[in-house]
């Protein structure tokens, strides 16, 4: 399922945009002595995000049926320096959903067809601590986190440790993350009557992942970031409410034929280990005060299979010294998993050991492309008395929003859209 996946390595592949802050950075003088000057705001941002996609390659129907989902997610991002060297962020919110896709787990219960994920809600909390030593100018940090769903709880934590420069403009970051997911095995509902094809007993998914960046400041106007990882993942990586129908079901439809097919169904059957190996690359390119260029490659490799190539490229615009336009586009094309199989395609004579119709682990080529914009004057949107600290006033500083559509190969297609709102106390 695209969310699940969205949900649970998200922290995985989002990068800190530590190197468009580089020269900023290295303009910051290390202070030990802590005094009320030394105390920063606090900032604070408010994300709306809404996402919906529609499609008709389902796997919990097997790859037919359809894939339309309905996403509202709000959220806090909160960043509260602590003295002048050390930072706690916190990042806390809950995904909205509806999905005609999970809400077919029980297609084939003719009296009772929806099932309990046909709508839900996922809360999700993480907290970062992040530390500059003074006399090395090195950071450190560590994380944690937590979330949960109908059929899924998480945790992970992890840490990182970063090799600044003397003039910091370059850096070494080594950094390593846990993840642990719980499930609940839901089974379809002509599956919950046959033990039998009831194959999968592990309940538990671990996720161990190792990342190396480097980032450079090459000149005024070029900054740099590479970076590689490393991710294990062990135990139940299959789902076990996807569907999959063998070549004895070829021909029919879900629509037409759900007496026969209601039999002939099958649990998702995957292996359950797998390495994933991602090598990217960041540059950001200074073409002038008004103008910005961003661009992003990632090599993907894994252990199933898939091969991918993801580019972007981002153009931010000062119109105004309060006003940035940011149009963007990217492109991801991959190969298929060694056991991705369409529906009815898997022998059912001959059964491979591993079996699935997810069409995310398909040969697929897929773009997005959107634009950003971005309100920010420098005397802030609004003042308004701090609710936190006596004789401070705080600002609405900014207001954001970006828009996007997602169009996949085999058919999916999406709208997303961002509000932000950002705050200092």
């Amino acid at each position: 399922m695209m969310l699940l996946s969205i949900s649970l390595y998200s922290s995985a592949q989002t990068d800190k945009n530590s190197i468009d802050d580089k020269e900023e950075d290295s303009l910051k003088k290390v202070k030990t002595k802590k005094s009320p000057e030394d105390f920063k705001d606090t900032e604070v941002n408010f994300l709306l995000n809404y996402y919906e996609q529609d499609g008709d390659h389902s796997p919990v129907t097997g790859g037919q049926g359809t894939e339309e989902l309905d996403n509202v997610a709000p959220s806090f991002v909160v960043h509260i320096p602590m003295d002048s060297l050390s930072s706690l962020d916190l990042n806390f919110g809950v995904d909205i959903y509806s999905s005609a896709s999970t809400d077919n787990i029980d297609y084939f219960d003719t009296e009772h067809k929806s099932s309990a994920s046909s709508m839900d809600a996922r809360a999700h909390i993480n907290a970062s601590y992040s530390h500059k030593l003074a006399k090395s100018g090195n950071d450190y940090s560590f994380l944690a986190g937590f979330s949960s769903e109908y059929d899924v709880s998480s945790f992970n934590f992890g840490g990182s440790y970063t090799f600044n420069s003397k003039d910091q403009n370059r850096s070494v970051t080594l950094d390593a993350l846990f993840m642990n997911d719980s499930w609940d095995l839901l089974y379809p509902y002509e599956i919950r009557e046959k033990p039998e094809k009831q194959s999968i007993t592990d309940d538990t998914r671990t996720t161990l992942k190792f990342g190396l960046s480097y980032s450079q400041v090459i000149n005024k106007r070029l900054q740099a970031l590479f970076s590689a990882e490393v991710v294990s993942q062990s135990g139940l990586l299959s789902t076990p409410f996807h569907r999959v129908f063998f070549d004895n079901a070829s021909g029919m439809n879900i629509y037409d034929n759900m007496s026969t097919l209601r039999e002939l169904s099958n649990v998702e059957h995957l292996d359950d280990n797998r390495l994933k190996i991602p090598v990217s690359m960041r540059f950001n390119y200074y073409v002038s005060d008004f103008m910005r260029l961003k661009t992003f490659y990632r090599f993907y490799t894994d252990s199933w299979g898939i091969t991918a190539h993801t580019a972007s490229v981002e153009l931010p615009m000062m119109l105004s010294s309060s006003f940035i336009v940011s149009p963007f586009f990217r492109y991801h094309t991959q190969t298929a998993a060694d056991d991705f199989y369409e529906f009815g395609e898997a022998s059912a004579s001959n059964t491979p050991e591993f079996y699935t119709s997810d069409y995310d682990l398909s040969d697929l080529n897929s773009y997005k492309i959107g634009l950003g914009l971005q309100y920010s004057p420098v005397m802030g949107i609004g003042n308004f008395k701090s609710p936190f600290r006596k004789n401070k006033s705080a600002q609405f500083k900014s207001i954001g929003l970006r828009a996007a559509y997602y169009d996949r190969s085999d058919g999916l297609n999406a709208w997303l859209v961002s509000l932000n709102f950002g705050f200092t106390f």
